[in-house]
């Protein structure tokens, strides 16, 4: 038996894994606004899988893998130079590994998802922030600083007026990636060309039955994701880029962003695959539960 967390910008899920990577159980509960409710939450879900003595967290931002503390949050500023791992073991009672969720989902991927027989892959969480982790061989990359893969927090190149207006972000720049691919970002893009609100679970809606604005804004949303996704080409060169998260459902994104990226890459015809996650929003969660049995 294994047990995973993922703590997402909207919720936190938690799932209890047989021998063989088997669901056995599920929980979930919204993400409340202050940390020490974070906690209790936290406790909540693991007390209701049953979970074991150990549990694998995949949890946005950067952290110290020796000492816990979480140095930068951009969702969550909350868990912004907290000593999270140490917390959470208190709260909870049980040995609490920690993993960046992008890594998570990256490395359930690699493992028996989408990326499966492929050499190096680049993990892509596309949902309330925009995360991304590198795993070769199997093994996922952390780097000397713990970011590796990290693309979110890199400018848009190529940018345009019309990919977007340029917001401030957590991480102190104007004009991230993830500022202007992630949810949020998706949903003011069509509030600057439509005049309207419109979420992006229903704007997906609106656009798989045909609807003229929601096309619209997604014809230029997977432009603006084509740009985001060159960094990645140019950066780390994977054979597959793997996407998950909320967003990773839209209608077209796999067929419309690579028919785009080419215009940006220095490789006009980019050999890489970009395929949705097999276990789609769910691969963090997976991930976090591999963290016990894999790492």
């Amino acid at each position: 038996m294994s047990i995973g967390l993922d703590i997402g910008g909207t919720k936190i899920a938690g799932a209890r894994f047989a021998k063989g990577g088997i669901e056995e159980a599920r929980a979930e509960h919204p993400t409340p606004d202050n940390y020490q409710s974070f906690l209790q939450t936290c406790r909540i879900v693991a007390d209701e899988l049953g979970a074991g003595p150990q549990i694998g967290v995949a949890m946005r931002g950067v952290f110290n893998r020796e000492t816990g503390l979480v140095e930068k949050d951009s969702v969550l500023p909350y868990l912004s130079d907290v000593s999270l791992r140490e917390d959470l073991e208190k709260v909870l009672g049980r040995k609490i590994i920690l993993e960046n969720d992008a890594n998570c989902a990256a490395l359930a991927e690699a493992i028996d998802g989408a990326g499966a027989g492929y050499k190096t892959c680049l993990g892509v969480i596309a949902g309330t922030g925009l995360g991304s982790g590198f795993v070769v061989n199997g093994e996922v990359l952390i780097g000397a600083n713990s970011f590796c893969g990290e693309i979110g927090h890199i400018p848009l190149p190529y940018y345009e007026d019309s990919d977007g207006d340029k917001v401030p972000c957590g991480c102190g720049q104007v004009g991230c990636l993830e500022k202007l691919v992630a949810g949020p970002a998706l949903a003011r893009l069509y509030k600057k060309m439509v005049g309207r609100n419109c979420g992006t679970h229903q704007m997906a809606e609106d656009a798989a039955r045909g609807d003229a604005d929601a096309l619209r804004v997604l014809d230029r949303y997977y432009t603006v994701f084509a740009k985001a996704m060159v960094v990645a080409l140019h950066s780390f060169d994977p054979e597959v880029i793997i996407v998950s998260g909320g967003l990773s459902g839209l209608p077209g994104l796999y067929e419309e962003v690579p028919k785009r990226w080419g215009r940006y890459a220095m490789a006009k015809q980019p050999k890489t695959k970009f395929v949705p996650a097999r276990y789609g929003p769910k691969a963090g969660l997976r991930g976090a539960a591999l963290l016990v049995t894999h790492l």
